[in-house]
């Protein structure tokens, strides 16, 4: 199974989580600094900007330690497990960069589920281009050992609508 198939099932997980209420965060979760705005068609139902709080970094759930999991403010990571305060209002997003040797058909990925008053939208992408995803672009970076992702460019496509969001900033941890 590769490495994009992974990341969607992570959020076929996510949505039917059920946490515990320990407060102790897992080793690989750190706080986040940084703004992702949007802009595109959709904007008006998801909103311009995206204010990432906590990150998870190579999560099992998503089948590949070269994940970054950027988390809304609405949801902690306790124990391993995803706590969400709000789950009718918020945000995950994967995002992977991948070598030669990782066998991945892909070197770059996003997938992206945002919430906005119960709604789910869906987005992803890929570079290079697989399946049905847009191409990410050249400026999108995730460098784990510098502890940055950056956006600048960034298109996802909702795999519903078939709409283009393009993402801009960077997230530090």
């Amino acid at each position: 199974m590769n490495y994009l198939k992974h990341l969607f099932i992570l959020f076929s997980i996510i949505t039917s989580i059920s946490c515990s209420s320990d407060n102790n965060d897992s080793d690989n979760t750190s706080r986040a600094k940084g703004t992702i705005t949007l802009s595109g068609e959709e904007t008006s139902a998801v909103g311009t900007s995206l204010k990432v709080e906590n990150i998870v970094v190579g999560s099992a759930q998503t089948g590949t330690a070269k994940s970054v999991t950027l988390l809304h403010k609405n949801i902690k990571v306790e124990n391993g497990e995803l706590n969400f305060t709000d789950p009718d209002n918020t945000f995950i997003i994967v995002t992977a960069q991948f070598e030669n040797t990782d066998n991945s058909d892909a070197a770059r990925t996003i997938s992206m589920a945002i919430n906005v008053n119960g709604e789910e939208y869906k987005f992803a992408c890929s570079t290079p281009e697989v399946g049905t995803f847009v191409n990410c672009g050249d400026n999108f970076n995730v460098n784990q050992s510098g502890k940055i992702i950056t956006f600048n460019n960034t298109t996802v496509i909702n795999t519903k609508s078939g709409k283009i969001l393009t993402m801009n900033g960077s997230i530090s941890w």
